[in-house]
């Protein structure tokens, strides 16, 4: 994915840009704005004093989504001004799927945010080391700087042993700037025996059947998001 730049905020790294133009249309008149291919939202957050309303490609927005998720910052672009925010939330129509609304986050830039970030193994378990490596915490909650907020938290397998069998939060090294708020007791990664990790794996299995396909967008890689499914009326 080629990833544009606005004209403002030079200084900062590079983000995923999601062009909008400032939205007029409110209420139940907005579901004529999705039949023409655009989805409502708005931003809010401590920078700005009311909430802008916007619209946007729906198209732009999928793309800029599975690229960033809700733990990096997107440049919107809303008449020639640039705003870093968070896709906060995302709200989602429970038959169809379609995005409905999505609300952005513009925080301070100069004070820490709390965020979901998912963790990526990293490295391999020597060959001699017997068992299966099962992620039981994917995600892992830090504090950094909105521009400091790391896309994912690599864990090295390669630290596993017969005799380090699990890794916790707190032992996993983190980037500069970056704290951890998830318990360090938690096990992140843990080295089972085949049979133990069958099971788990059969009541995983159990469970995705229960719940059928509700976290679909989070399997497109755009983890964590809290999603909402909203009924038109």
């Amino acid at each position: 994915m080629e990833i544009e730049r606005g004209t403002e905020q030079a200084t900062m790294a590079e983000y995923p840009v999601l062009p909008c133009e400032q939205r007029e249309i409110m209420g139940k008149k907005v579901k004529q704005l999705r039949r023409s291919g655009k989805t409502p939202g708005v931003i809010s957050g401590p920078v700005v004093p009311t909430p802008v309303p916007v619209s946007f490609n729906e198209r732009d927005f999928e793309r800029v989504y599975h690229w960033a998720g809700t733990a990096r910052l997107v440049e919107l672009v809303v008449d020639g001004k640039t705003y870093p925010v968070f896709i906060r939330e995302v709200a989602v129509h429970p038959v169809s799927r379609q995005i409905l609304n999505v609300e952005f986050y513009a925080p301070d830039l100069a004070r820490p945010v709390v965020v979901t970030v998912p963790v990526v193994a990293v490295g391999e378990v020597a060959p001699d080391v017997a068992g299966v490596v099962t992620i039981q915490t994917p995600e892992l909650e830090i504090r950094a700087l909105p521009t400091a907020v790391p896309e994912h938290i690599e864990v090295d397998l390669s630290v596993l042993s017969s005799e380090r069998t699990a890794i916790h939060a707190g032992e996993i090294p983190l980037p500069p700037g970056v704290e951890l708020e998830t318990d360090p007791e938690v096990v992140v990664v843990v080295l089972e025996e085949a049979e133990e990790a069958e099971i788990a794996e059969e009541a995983a299995h159990v469970l995705a059947e229960e719940i059928g396909d509700r976290p679909r967008l989070a399997e497109q890689g755009a983890t964590p998001v809290r999603e909402r499914e909203l009924r038109e009326s």
